[in-house]
């Protein structure tokens, strides 16, 4: 794992005290670059890497976490105390699932290389290395929305709009309506408004729809206050069916 990888899946990082840094940029060499023992110039390394800036000397803060049994000195340098990694690991060591689930989004520009909506696949990744699990549900609709609509814009216009006149003609009273850039879809129809039309128009799929439908319904839960809750699982299963079901399905 690089360093900003790293960096991104702490949250705050940059506002947390050089106390904090230290024991984050020794896990760091502890566990992603395989350093047993670590110095004060591995970690301003650590610092300058990421453009921290760092403190003007880093020999108090070793002490005092030394004195407060955070760190072990020995002749080769320092180490992170044994309960003090176990928390850092905790808090930052990637379940097997997610780190699938990471590189199901991290693969996606290279699978899809037009992909329009980079924006939401950024905002949805960081989203869920950092367990906002509510957020990583609304991005992942939302990525996956922009992308269907994406979709019906450069391939199936025409189709959508004549199901459009067919399906809902009660929003055509006074004049036949129609999209013709994305915007347009948000201005003028209701989400499900629009998956439905795409269904009947032979855009996607009765499974496809079926997926989308229970997801926005699962979005709608996610982006408003309730007591529902959702895990990792849960946002696991909803981001896998999307990709592979819709995002990769519409190219």
């Amino acid at each position: 794992m690089l360093l900003a990888d790293f960096k991104q899946m702490v949250p705050g990082f940059s506002q947390k005290g050089h106390p904090e840094k230290i024991k984050l940029f020794g896990w760091y060499l502890h566990v992603h670059v395989g350093k047993d023992t670590f110095s004060p110039a591995d970690v301003k390394k650590c610092y300058d890497t990421l453009h921290e800036i760092p403190p003007s000397s880093f020999s108090g803060y070793f002490k005092n976490l030394v004195d407060q049994k955070q760190l072990i000195k020995n002749s080769s340098g320092y180490r992170l105390a044994g309960e003090v990694r176990d928390h850092l690991a905790a808090a930052y060591t990637p379940s097997g699932h997610k780190v699938q689930v990471t590189a199901i989004l991290r693969d996606l520009p290279a699978k899809v290389p037009d992909l329009a909506e980079r924006t939401f696949l950024d905002e949805t990744l960081i989203c869920y290395e950092h367990g906002a699990f509510r957020a990583t549900v609304v991005m992942a609709w939302n990525l996956t929305y922009h992308h269907l609509c994406d979709y019906v814009i450069k391939h199936r216009l025409a189709d959508f709009n004549a199901r459009w006149l067919v399906k809902y003609p009660g929003h055509h009273k006074s004049g036949t309506r129609t999209v013709s850039v994305i915007d347009d879809f948000m201005q003028e129809l209701k989400e499900s408004e629009v998956i439905t039309i795409c269904k009947d128009a032979g855009i996607i799929t009765k499974d496809v729809f079926k997926i989308m439908d229970e997801k926005l319904g699962k979005r709608n839960s996610a982006a408003h206050p309730s007591s529902v809750s959702i895990g990792q699982l849960q946002t696991d299963a909803l981001i896998v069916d999307l990709v592979d079901n819709v995002v990769l399905k519409l190219k």
